[in-house]
């Protein structure tokens, strides 16, 4: 068997030379590439939000379409910057990311198609808690290499944390949340904690997750703050009917009302804590 030397050639010392050069190359290349973190596509509204919150950029390679409309998304700005997908098997194969993001109520069909083709998938349930956040970021950031960056931005989301509970006022004021549709929020969710934390007490808080609020019940409770999750004002809607109900708008001029954006309630993300500032600061002003 000849050997590596014996197979250069004997009359072209420069391109013997260039072949050592190539093959130590292709020794290093691997090593190189293990070291560049994944390429990484979010298929899910709330995984836009982890990832866009610790990727490096140049990872992202596409986010879901509802990442980039200000009604659905904290980071619609910034998601803008990205392509965009619709959640479909085929339009994740042509991207051809090597991570794929799910949540885990993201259509079962998407995600089972995409691992029989070869893809990773990772899928994040949805959280009910600031604890939720801070363990989804951690494991966005193992499986897109960047642990470092979820931690710090786990530490940036509890020093805001701390922050408000320095600045909200004792003792918590009542109050009642109505979701566009007639709906409020129980004990258990994300929203319900960020209310708390604002200084606010969830009068309904008996309801299991989210529940049906009704016009008897809100009465009955008369609350000294009305929280309304705000979600497409400008365009006509039955689900945003509700707020003009005789009995809501009587039940006003006895309680303040304060309008909370609905995006910031719609995820589990680091700038969900947007909400419980921005409470923070209307009750302040009143």
């Amino acid at each position: 068997m000849l050997s590596y030397r014996s197979r250069l050639p004997r009359n072209n010392g420069s391109t013997g030379y260039l072949s050592l050069r190539c093959a130590f190359l292709g020794l290093l290349l691997p090593a190189f590439a293990a070291a560049q973190p994944p390429s990484v596509a979010s298929i899910n509204l709330c995984t836009d939000q982890l990832v866009l919150s610790i990727a490096d950029p140049a990872q992202i390679l596409s986010l879901s379409w509802l990442s980039a409309d200000p009604e659905e998304s904290m980071l619609a700005s910034t998601a803008r910057e990205f392509p965009l997908n619709y959640g479909s098997a085929e339009e994740l194969i042509e991207i051809g990311a090597d991570i794929v993001i799910a949540g885990s109520e993201t259509s079962p069909f998407t995600r089972q198609l995409l691992r029989r083709l070869g893809s990773t998938v990772v899928e994040i349930e949805p959280a009910m808690s600031l604890d939720d956040i801070e363990n989804n970021l951690r494991l966005v950031g193992g499986a897109i290499g960047r642990s470092a960056e979820a931690e710090s931005v786990v530490a940036s989301m509890r020093a805001r944390v701390d922050a408000i509970r320095e600045r909200r006022a004792e003792p918590a004021r009542s109050a009642i949340v109505v979701r566009p549709g007639g709906f409020t929020i129980g004990r258990n969710t994300l929203a319900h904690e960020l209310i708390e934390l604002a200084g606010l007490d969830n009068r309904i808080a008996e309801l299991d997750r989210w529940g049906s609020l009704s016009i008897e019940a809100l009465l009955s409770h008369d609350p000294e703050i009305i929280v309304v999750m705000s979600y497409r004002t400008a365009e006509a809607s039955l689900a945003d009917s509700v707020f003009s109900h005789p009995a809501l708008v009587s039940l006003a001029e006895s309680s303040e009302r304060i309008a909370v954006p609905a995006r910031y309630f719609a995820c589990g993300a680091p700038d969900s804590l947007t909400s419980a500032e921005v409470l923070l600061e209307q009750v302040a002003v009143r």
